[in-house]
């Protein structure tokens, strides 16, 4: 059971209940969510410093508990449906799943009267719950299948990666593409400004055109609620503010590439004309984003887990070289799980075998820049920069 849920659902019991307004329903708030505990994981140095770790657990629950009071009733939980950066990971790997909460009976086509979502049902997250085609939401609860009110689910078992396969039939969402490609930049940006050299030459530069202009403020220490102030890591505004541009802008660059790649395999593909009612190019393009989501959260698991194998290293004696195989042979696993549901999907778009075949190798283009992306942060085939040297107590900064 998830404590943030749980909490947001307690809370709700006492406070306002008010109903959810309209810009709250934005599906872009779990982007914003999630780039922003992504970004402020590294300025307050989450890894190393407990204090930092702990700032950021308590800004989540403190979020989690307000939004629960003031929207919070009948056992909903808007926390978890708009903002949980969590539960936007959690739902689009659901969506590879082989576990499915979904009707009893043949589902219906949705009227246009009425909402795919409706507030205040039996649902937490505000599934209605009869039209209920996608997980990307779905909390698992079993709620709606095995409570004391029941909505005609049941729990079945899928093939894994079915609804990724059909998509187009599956609630997809513009929030979700947008993670699925931007996501792996953020997340390797995140270590790779520790681990190259590259951040520290450019932070030296910008710290000296700051410096030629007589500016000075920005080498002050930040506010110890935005950046890490232990002996190790004391973070300026220069810091801080580098830090996010550097992850912001290695997502931009590789979700913006992932589009072209991405987007050039789409025309490659098109079927005929007279074919096209179903896979235009915007379906299409779609469809292959989403075959990417074992590759893009795998990326983000990677560098979750990064702690993990230096306490397995430092404490239990685990070898570098096995905690080295072990994330490439997990980053290797995902992206042929891509290729396979790419394929699969290239396969019911378009019969002719050359444009099936060009359209795979450029995929493979896009395989191929995740894997040199992450190929620093999980070989350690890269020069460790001062900071990294640094954070590991290598040297003492003086």
């Amino acid at each position: 059971m998830c404590p943030l849920g749980a909490l947001s659902q307690w809370a709700g019991k006492f406070g306002f209940k008010r109903a959810i307004p309209k810009w709250m329903k934005w599906n872009g708030w779990l982007i914003i969510m999630f780039i922003i505990v992504t970004i402020l994981g590294q300025t307050l140095d989450v890894r190393d410093d407990p204090a930092g770790l702990a700032k950021l657990f308590l800004y989540i629950f403190a979020l989690a508990i307000i939004i629960g009071f003031i929207y919070g009733k009948n056992k909903s939980r808007p926390w978890c449906r708009y903002f949980c950066p969590i539960g936007k990971i959690l739902g689009v790997v659901s969506r590879l799943g082989m576990l499915d909460f979904r009707a009893n009976k043949a589902i219906p086509k949705l009227p246009k009267d009425k909402s795919y979502y409706v507030e205040g049902r039996l649902c937490p997250t505000d599934y209605n719950l009869r039209y209920k085609t996608d997980t990307s939401n779905c909390i698992s609860c079993g709620q709606c299948a095995y409570g004391k009110e029941k909505a005609g689910l049941g729990l079945y078992k899928r093939k894994a990666g079915t609804e990724v396969n059909n998509i187009l039939n599956s609630q997809p969402n513009w929030s979700e593409i947008v993670f699925i490609l931007f996501s792996p930049g953020l997340a390797a940006g995140g270590f790779l400004w520790l681990i190259l050299n590259q951040y520290e030459q450019y932070r030296q530069m910008i710290g000296t055109w700051f410096i030629n202009h007589n500016s000075f403020w920005i080498f002050n220490p930040a506010v110890s609620w935005l950046g890490s102030q232990t002996w190790n890591q004391h973070f300026s505004w220069l810091d801080v503010s580098f830090v996010t541009v550097y992850m912001l802008a290695y997502s931009l660059i590789i979700g913006l590439a992932s589009i072209l790649i991405i987007s050039l395999a789409t025309w490659v593909i098109q079927p005929h004309h007279s074919q096209r009612e179903i896979y235009t190019f915007k379906n299409t393009f779609i469809a292959l984003v989403y075959q990417n989501i074992p590759t893009a959260t795998l990326s983000i698991v990677i560098g979750l887990c990064g702690k993990f194998f230096e306490v397995m290293h430092h404490d239990f004696g685990m070898s570098l070289d096995i905690a080295m195989w072990i994330k490439l042979l997990m980053l290797l696993a995902s992206m042929l799980w891509t290729l396979q549901l790419t394929w699969q999907t290239v396969r019911r778009v378009n019969k002719n075998t050359l444009k099936r075949t060009i359209s795979m190798g450029i995929v493979l283009i896009n395989i191929g820049m995740m894997l040199y992306l992450w190929w620093p942060a999980i070989l350690g085939h890269a020069p460790m920069s001062e900071v990294e040297q640094i954070r590991q107590h290598i040297i003492t900064p003086g």
